[in-house]
């Protein structure tokens, strides 16, 4: 069974490309990233940069990463057979919805796979304009941007799972043999 629940730091590849021709990369870094999966069906996921990998990652990720910026997805499908989930990004968080660092509003999906350890890929692009609100960072997305702006491009993100301290995963196969258990 697929995890439903989890937050996990990953080592992940990022390569930054235009808005409005995504295979044309400008730019590649390492990042850290913590993903969370929640909800009461693990249809959320939350997706956020963490700072710089500063040297090759190894096992483990430092213990004080922390969210800075969170795109936002909802579960459109999920297989079992395939140990894989496909999440939309969203451009507006939905109401009810808080995340950990500023929300970045993005357009585009993420592929959580689930076999030897978690990995994902996401093919994203965003536009939006910075600002604050409150003393915290806001942006807001912008449906149709300039040409060439500075708030507008595409990522493409490949990351796996590493230790972290601050890791939790949920156990669906200990839940469910325990469920096997007391019906008995």
């Amino acid at each position: 069974m697929l995890a439903k629940a989890f937050v996990i730091a990953m080592a992940a590849d990022i390569a930054r490309s235009d808005y409005a021709k995504p295979t044309l990369i400008r730019s590649r870094s390492r990042e850290w990233l913590i993903a969370c999966r929640w909800g009461p069906e693990g249809e959320y996921l939350s997706i956020a940069t963490a700072g710089s990998i500063m040297e090759p990652a190894g096992l483990s990720a430092p213990g004080a990463i922390a969210p800075i910026h969170s795109l936002f997805g909802v579960l459109v499908s999920e297989s079992e057979t395939d140990a894989a989930s496909t999440f939309l990004l969203v451009r507006q968080l939905p109401t009810p919805i808080e995340l950990a660092g500023t929300f970045f509003p993005a357009d585009g999906y993420v592929l959580v796979q689930q076999r030897d350890t978690i990995r994902l890929v996401c093919e994203t692009r965003y536009s939006h304009s910075c600002g604050w609100l409150d003393g915290k960072e806001v942006r807001k997305d912008i449906p149709d941007p300039a040409p060439s702006s500075a708030e507008a491009m595409a990522w493409h993100i490949e990351a796996k799972r590493c230790n972290w301290i601050g890791e939790f995963v949920s156990a669906p196969l200990l839940r469910e043999r325990r469920a096997i258990y007391a019906a008995g």
